[in-house]
């Protein structure tokens, strides 16, 4: 472009171009567009209850369910143009095993705990949203299961739940949908397919075996297709923007990362469930104090306990969340852990000079942590469950670890160090 300088000479000068209208969406904050909105029906970030919520200007209607909530096999169920606050008075899950259509509506979790009230997509079940979004209202994190048998679409849905997939199930998300999605170890004959997701975040769990992984950069748009981690199974991306993706692995299985320099997180799940116990022992998981994770040339786990394996090659790894449950006693050294848990006795977990955002077991479960900074919480559920720590610090000094104890757990701080068992 051409113009006129102060004395009448001829200068160029730089073409304003227009704005990506995808830029929006793009960098580390999953939900900031939001907050440019001006739309009386957009919901907004509430500081006071660390969760989104709808505006006072949203005309519409409000209602609340609980954990009774359902919908039965041959029944269809609509929300149109509805605020649904789901405010469970107990543990339990939301079944749909009929048809659940969310339209033009906003559904907020108001749990009093993490995964208090899971939506659960049965056998023969269908879950349609159109336009809607979904966000947990408070602190405490939100699942939705999509269990063997069920059918998923999503148009334009924007929220946090953190979903699953389990079994075979078909899986649909277009039209700049929010994909955070865990394909479980069983899943077997699906298809996913997404399509210009504005948000796509999937943790690959892949089946018993020796699979080599190539994980695409993140923070970019692009497509990806897998074939090959699943049976009879097939995930294609396309056009969607890529912001994380992790992999997990679990007994008998083999896995090696190459190639993936802009990083990745890992899943562990670790269990026994026939008598006679077993040690476990990981080290080294990233680093502790370093959230962007450690370069490694060429470096193996080996976890002759479960049979299972991880090789890194000219890749980083970032962080860890190792689980377990059963007759497995599991030792984790220096590693940088997002929410590790024992979902069960009698399993024990042992954790020393870590850092970790969230702790937690259940069923009686125990857990031994020492010299280690916790982020966010320490969530104790159910009879006989424990959690003792020694030398345990917040690793933000402006913020206080919260302890959650429910129906019998209990955590304890101990005066010296060692698991008391």
């Amino acid at each position: 472009m051409w113009g006129l300088d102060e004395n009448g000479y001829p200068i160029s000068s730089p073409i304003a171009l227009p704005e990506d209208p995808l830029s929006k969406y793009e960098g580390d904050c999953v939900f900031c567009f939001l907050d440019e909105s001006r739309d009386p029906l957009i919901p907004i970030w509430d500081s006071e209850s660390q969760g989104h919520t709808h505006q006072q200007i949203d005309p519409r209607e409000q209602i609340v369910i609980d954990e009774n909530f359902s919908v039965g096999t041959n029944e269809e169920i609509l929300f149109d143009n509805l605020i649904v606050w789901v405010r469970p008075n107990r543990r339990g899950d939301i079944d749909v095993y009929g048809k659940l259509v969310i339209r033009d509506s906003l559904l907020l979790w108001d749990q009093t705990e993490h995964q208090q009230s899971r939506l659960r997509i049965q056998n023969g079940g269908e879950l349609i949203i159109e336009d809607s979004f979904a966000f947990w209202n408070n602190q405490y994190w939100v699942n939705w299961e999509f269990e063997d048998g069920s059918t998923v679409y999503l148009d334009h849905f924007v929220g946090n739940p953190w979903t699953s997939i389990s079994g075979s199930v078909q899986y649909t998300a277009v039209n700049y949908s929010t994909v955070k999605l865990t394909l479980l170890n069983d899943t077997h004959d699906t298809v996913v397919e997404v399509s210009d997701a504005h948000h796509l975040y999937l943790e690959l769990f892949p089946s018993a075996g020796e699979h080599e992984i190539t994980l695409p950069e993140k923070r970019q748009w692009a497509d990806w297709e897998l074939s090959e981690l699943w049976p009879e199974t097939v995930v294609s991306v396309r056009d969607s923007y890529i912001y994380e993706r992790d992999v997990s692995i679990s007994n008998d299985t083999h896995i090696t990362v190459l190639d993936t320099p802009s990083g990745f997180s890992l899943g562990w799940a670790i269990y026994k469930n026939d008598p006679g116990f077993v040690d476990c022992e990981l080290s080294d998981l990233g680093d502790p104090d370093n959230d962007d994770g450690v370069f490694y040339e060429n470096t193996f786990w080996d976890l002759p306990c479960n049979n299972s394996s991880l090789s890194v090659l000219n890749s980083v790894l970032q962080r860890a969340w190792p689980v377990t449950w059963g007759y497995i006693h599991l030792t984790i050294n220096h590693s940088n852990l997002v929410d590790p848990r024992n979902y069960g006795g009698p399993a024990t977990m042992e954790i020393f000079d870590s850092t970790i955002d969230h702790i937690a077991a259940y069923r009686g479960g125990r857990v031994y942590i020492e010299n280690s900074e916790i982020r966010y919480d320490i969530e104790v559920k159910d009879w006989n469950s424990a959690i003792f720590g020694y030398g345990i610090s917040s690793r933000d000094e402006n913020v206080n670890i919260e302890i959650i104890e429910i129906d019998g757990g209990a955590y304890f701080e101990l005066e010296s160090p060692g698991p008391p068992w």
